[in-house]
């Protein structure tokens, strides 16, 4: 890998890694939040990235289950979607216990992934130990994307706390000059 894409990698990693020993557990199922946060911490480090609308597929060998953009019929405080943090090569979802809460899959909290280079309808793919995978696609034709706006105060907050622990771990590599 080119250096960049190094730096990028390892930087996603340990934003990962460090996500829910920083920020409370409550989070787990705020995507609109965590992926704001993850993308301040990113910009805060020099990565360019941005909050993504897509579906998440749990895949059995003869089942899927999916959140985001399922025809959902409207709630009061409740999106029919879905939104990870995107860089240029790595995709970060910090709001995967929503298959816990609802499917009683067992997901990781957290998942960093090399992005799919080429156009494509899935956008990243994860191979969990158990066999199973999840993949992120593309949003349905149609879907309204425009997902609710965060308050920007807490995003910084929190993206401030991520930020301070990532300086303090040593294998993120400094912003290139």
């Amino acid at each position: 890998m080119a250096p960049n894409i190094e730096r990028e990698r390892a930087l996603v990693d340990a934003l990962a890694n460090a996500y829910y020993e920083v920020l409370d557990q409550g989070y787990r199922t705020g995507c609109m939040l965590t992926a704001s946060v993850s993308c301040a911490v990113l910009e805060h480090f020099g990565v360019q990235a941005q909050v993504t609308p897509c579906q998440v597929w749990y895949s059995l060998a003869h089942h899927n289950y999916v959140v985001g953009f399922v025809g959902s019929a409207p709630q009061k405080d409740k999106w029919d979607g879905h939104v990870v943090c995107t860089s240029t090569n790595f995709l970060l979802d910090a709001a995967l216990f929503h298959f816990k809460r609802e499917f009683d899959m067992d997901v990781p909290w957290v998942a960093s992934v090399q992005r799919i280079p080429v156009a494509s309808q899935m956008m990243a793919r994860y191979e969990l130990p158990s066999g199973q995978s999840l993949k992120w696609l593309n949003p349905p034709p149609g879907s309204d994307t425009q997902y609710p706006e965060v308050p920007k105060g807490l995003v910084q907050e929190l993206a401030g706390k991520l930020v301070e622990r990532l300086q303090a771990v040593a294998s993120v590599p400094e912003r290139s000059r």
